[in-house]
């Protein structure tokens, strides 16, 4: 039987690394884990070769129908607008114009986002917020790239202002499977939020992004984040499915 080529090999370490710190995260963490349903969908806009806009609508959903008898099963919803600019030199032009970011060194981000609960209870929100990101990659052998993303969030949530930084480092690869091409991802973000002057939250991330036919991608994966101890929510296990269209 043909070896595994070594990106792959590294592909598969780092998914069963991020794996056995899934489960065992999931272990160390107290309280209820809660589940949540992400869907989202970002279109891309080519504005030439160092830069695009990035529309995205996404949602959360619990999927238990109460915790402590309070009803959480509400959709809130994101609808974000970024645009997206190339810091360093492309490296190679025959990357597919739908892999835009995936053939930079670096680049930034500078976006809006606006959320709501929708709903008009006490639990209800509004918010407004400034995003502005940083992306790094970094080549590794084969197809593996190490990846790193600095992030500024300023938020305004029901006229109180705050800030989020977000630190999150990661790895992907591109793999095949019956000549079908994937790319397999993992991550690590710590996040420190004003609201409570500490580090509140950590996220590990694991998924795959493959296209589906024309300009379309699917991108599925498992998200869990581990909340600060005082939030209601202590654990929560994030089931992700994004779909991206591109244009030119």
């Amino acid at each position: 039987m043909r070896a595994l080529p070594r990106s792959c090999r590294h592909g598969l370490r780092v998914l069963l690394l991020i794996g056995g710190a899934l489960q065992a995260a999931t272990a160390w963490a107290d309280g209820s884990l809660s589940t949540e349903f992400w869907p989202e969908i970002n279109a891309y806009l080519g504005l030439g070769e160092r830069s695009r806009l990035m529309f995205s609508a996404a949602g959360t959903r619990a999927m238990e129908g109460s915790v402590d008898n309070r009803i959480l099963a509400v959709q809130n919803a994101q609808f974000t607008l970024n645009f997206d600019y190339t810091l360093a030199p492309i490296l190679r032009r025959d990357v597919p114009q739908a892999e835009w970011s995936k053939n930079r060194l670096l680049w930034a981000r500078l976006g809006y986002e606006y959320g709501t609960s929708g709903s008009s209870g006490a639990d209800s929100y509004r918010s407004d917020t400034g995003i502005l990101e940083l992306n790094a990659r970094y080549p590794m052998d084969g197809t593996l790239w190490l990846t790193s993303r600095l992030r500024t969030d300023f938020r305004d949530i029901n006229g109180e202002t705050s800030q989020r930084y977000r630190m999150r480092a990661g790895a992907e690869w591109d793999a095949l499977a019956f000549e079908h091409p994937f790319a397999p991802y993992a991550s690590v973000e710590v996040l420190y939020d004003t609201r409570y002057d500490k580090w509140s939250r950590l996220t590990l991330k694991a998924g795959v992004e493959t296209p589906i036919g024309g300009d379309w991608r699917v991108e599925p994966y498992l998200a869990l984040q581990l909340n600060k101890p005082g939030d209601e929510l202590k654990r929560v296990l994030g089931l992700g499915l994004s779909f991206k269209v591109y244009f030119d």
